[in-house]
């Protein structure tokens, strides 16, 4: 009875493994046909209009960012709040955005995100008593991701600040793929000690830094906690990286062999 029961449980395993891999290479190859779809002029019109770190890429990324663009766009529903109408610019803005995050490297595309909530501006948290600053954003480990669309539009446009709530969010995405915010994402075996070295290091000196009001590179936000500190490099890595690889040598190389870009290489 009991080897049976092995059988059974061994044939139940296997038809559900061969369901699941069946069930995702449907959806790769969904994704390969999109990612090829002709990108639509008018969007990338809007992406040159409010997306400026765009025209520093190489005609390669380019190309790459349009395929994810298409898949993103394609997975991923945007809910408009406050009477905010979303608009073609609105969901190809931001996904400009949170696509270049997932250049150059396999990717699942935020997995566990399938809704983006876009407020008009800065809004604030109703299952938070003591919020009484608007925010610009949020994510959630199982999603959704918040906006504020005043906020995702001047981040893109200010392509040098080293401010860009969008990126902030989805950076807060890939560090959720494990199911926990703790600035550690999906790494490589082999990574994962170097990271966890340097990264330390770095956050507990913007730590001391905050706690005595001394200047920093990076925002003081980064020293709130491990999640925020991820982030918040994250944002300076894409859009001031001439600075960043001046100041922080090692750690921008972590981020560099994380993202698998080089923005230094980009002329920002």
């Amino acid at each position: 009875m009991n080897s049976q029961l092995a059988l059974w449980f061994l044939i139940i395993m296997t038809i559900i493994l061969v369901l699941l891999w069946f069930k995702n290479h449907v959806k790769n190859k969904r994704r390969e046909k999109i990612f090829f779809f002709p990108f639509p002029e008018a969007f990338e019109q809007d992406i040159i209009d409010h997306v400026p770190i765009y025209q520093y890429l190489p005609e390669e990324l380019k190309q790459q960012l349009k395929g994810h663009i298409n898949v993103f766009l394609s997975e991923k529903y945007f809910q408009g709040q406050n009477d905010l109408k979303i608009t073609d610019t609105i969901r190809v803005v931001i996904a400009a955005q949170a696509c270049l995050l997932l250049l150059n490297r396999r990717t699942n595309y935020f997995p566990h995100l399938k809704t983006i909530i876009v407020y008009p501006s800065s809004f604030k948290n109703p299952n938070a008593h003591q919020d009484h600053l608007g925010r610009l954003g949020e994510s959630w480990v199982r999603g959704p991701v918040v906006l504020s669309w005043k906020d995702a539009e001047h981040g893109a446009s200010n392509e040098h600040d080293g401010r860009n709530v969008v990126i902030h969010e989805f950076a807060h995405q890939l560090d959720q793929e494990d199911g926990v915010s703790d600035g550690t994402p999906l790494l490589q075996s082999g990574h994962i000690r170097t990271w966890g070295k340097v990264l330390g290091k770095e956050f507990r000196s913007l730590t001391i830094k905050a706690k005595c009001k001394r200047r920093s590179f990076f925002d003081h936000y980064g020293a709130t906690n491990a999640a925020e500190f991820f982030a918040v490099i994250t944002e300076h890595f894409v859009e001031q990286p001439k600075t960043f690889h001046r100041k922080h040598p090692d750690l921008y190389q972590e981020l560099k062999k994380y993202y698998h870009i080089d923005p230094l290489s980009w002329g920002l």
